[in-house]
């Protein structure tokens, strides 16, 4: 039987998911026992925050596409903004969050020049 289609919504649950199992992984210092292996992490932390603006963008243009056709609707009780407004204002704020991820990504990759350069040296007190 062919495997089904994942939503957009497991997918994006999946990859936080996933760092968070990064995140429970490299608490010890055990995680990390080379620079090496810090530059590893932040380079493919750069590859995750590369994706984060299309991947918000696509989102934002998905209801963007969906009200020009018509198939959204706001569901409020009591006074609410016009569904126009709305929309403006999530189209607004997908486009923050898509900048938002752009400046994540320009600052790990910041972190990557001087992680790059680093390498393992025996401490004094090793050495001996």
């Amino acid at each position: 039987m062919p495997e089904r289609r994942k939503n957009p919504a497991r997918l994006a649950i999946e990859a936080a998911d996933r760092i968070r199992s990064f995140n429970h992984g490299t608490l010890g210092a055990a995680a990390y026992p080379y620079p090496g292996d810090v530059d590893d992490a932040v380079q493919a932390l750069v590859l995750l925050a590369v994706r984060l603006p299309q991947a918000i963008e696509q989102t934002g243009g998905a209801l963007a596409r969906m009200h020009r056709a018509g198939n959204v609707r706001l569901d409020v009780m009591g006074d609410a903004v016009p569904l126009d407004e709305h929309m403006d204002a999530s189209a607004r704020v997908a486009a923050e969050a898509a900048l938002a991820a752009a400046a994540l990504e320009a600052a790990l990759k910041k972190l990557g020049a001087y992680t790059c350069r680093l390498s393992w040296s025996e401490s004094a007190e090793s050495a001996a």
